[in-house]
């Protein structure tokens, strides 16, 4: 299974990319191996062997530490969200950065701005979270090994990488552990790696000014650099994305919703900021609406697995909703979900800014859609039409009502109205 990383690197290309992938041996837009520099007073091969871990990452600097996507979100969410994020940041210039110790072993470090640096990581951290899977034993072990103080596990716990917060230092790692090295050979890598990069850090100052994302394709491959995406020289004041809203779309059966959300989501004008939310549910396919039909086994393995962000049971069928609008919504856009009127209790506790969109059509108009239709006959009918006398809209203004007893014009053209307020 993949691993991603959220990573600043120079852009491919550019004078820094080339000084440390020759000096890492390995360049990771590419895959290239390279001949590393050779200093003197340091054995063959020395320089390769003490960079080894350092080459299997590229040269970066962590933003967000290797993470599974959890279940339910794919690569596409990861981009999309990484897009939208940098839409809100603004590049960051380093000060004064170049080659320094960093515990026992040699990193490229700035001056700062430290809080603005930062600032960002965390930002990258907390924002890209809900898309991370919770790390392995084999993986919390790994990080243990180091010697994690306690407020370091803590960290490790809560975010799945034990240096962030306060604990984060912006460095981009150009060794492995340098300790029990001879005092004359560490000297000697550590001059080296000045003279390797004086041109560079004398002459083009670095900017943070893009996020790149890293993929390991399996468990041990070298991290290569997969998509970049620029940060917003216009930025006037990073921050978060707005985060987008719910249309929750109720009513009884035969009122109406499949068709009008139909309608509604093919006049919305292109570029429209507006997903529907696909649903499961455990009925075999009908024109009539679509969605993903899954057997009763099936759908509660998606869910004991995490897929779904909403599941409730009506009408002795279960409906789930992708976790996936979890990444529309940190993206901005508005997510519009065909719902059902039981769940909006646990939907407000969940979600409680969203807004609920009650649907309505007198008895008449809903008994005749209803038969129309042709998903149930006998006595699954007559409970279909029992059930919907039942319900009325909750008296509050908090919910917008909209009779569809009329043309899918008539009703379509209010709610294409509230989408797009």
């Amino acid at each position: 299974m993949a691993r991603y990383a959220l990573y600043f690197t120079p852009a491919a290309g550019s004078r820094w990319h080339d000084a440390g992938s020759r000096w890492l041996g390995r360049d990771a837009a590419t895959g290239a191996e390279l001949q590393q520099p050779h200093p003197a007073g340091v054995p063959k091969l020395m320089l390769t062997t003490l960079t080894a871990d350092a080459r299997r990452y590229g040269l970066h600097a962590t933003l967000k530490a290797p993470f599974h996507l959890i279940e339910g979100f794919s690569e596409e969410h990861l981009a999309l969200m990484a897009q939208t994020f940098c839409e809100r940041q603004r590049p960051i210039t380093l000060k004064n950065f170049r080659v320094r110790s960093l515990d026992n072993f040699l990193a490229l470090r700035s001056d700062g701005p430290h809080e603005e640096i930062a600032a960002l990581a965390m930002r990258c951290v907390a924002y890209f979270d809900t898309l991370r899977a919770a790390p392995t034993d084999a993986e919390l072990n790994k990080r243990r090994r180091a010697g994690l103080t306690k407020r370091q596990e803590m960290l490790l716990e809560r975010w799945g990488y034990p240096y962030v917060e306060e604990e984060f230092r912006f460095h981009m790692t150009l060794t492995d552990a340098l300790s029990g090295l001879d005092t004359d050979v560490a000297y000697a890598i550590r001059r080296a790696a000045e003279e390797h990069f004086a041109d560079v850090v004398a002459g083009i100052p670095l900017t943070i000014d893009a996020l790149t994302i890293f993929k390991e394709e399996h468990p041990g491959a070298p991290f290569a650099m997969w998509r970049s995406f620029r940060f917003d020289a216009a930025c006037e004041r990073p921050g978060l994305p707005n985060v987008g809203r719910i249309f929750y779309c109720v009513g009884p059966s035969g009122a109406g919703k499949d068709t009008l959300l139909q309608w509604v989501k093919q006049k919305l004008p292109a570029g429209a900021n507006v997903v529907f939310a696909r649903r499961t549910i455990t009925r075999d396919a009908h024109d009539s609406e679509a969605y993903d039909a899954v057997d009763n086994a099936t759908f509660w393995q998606l869910a004991a697995a995490g897929h779904f962000a909403m599941i409730w049971q009506a009408n002795d069928l279960c409906y789930g909703i992708p976790r996936s609008i979890e990444a529309d919504l940190l993206s901005g856009r508005d997510v519009v979900i065909n719902g059902s009127r039981e769940y909006v209790p646990q939907l407000l506790r969940l979600f409680p800014q969203a807004q609920m969109v009650w649907i309505e059509a007198d008895a008449q108009q809903i008994r005749e859609r209803l038969q129309s239709r042709h998903r149930e006959s006998g006595a699954a009918l007559l409970k279909r039409i029992e059930r919907a006398e039942q319900f009325t809209p909750p008296d509050t203004e908090a919910v917008i009502r909209i009779e569809n007893n009329g043309s899918v014009e008539n009703a379509g053209s209010q709610l294409l109205e509230i989408l797009q307020r």
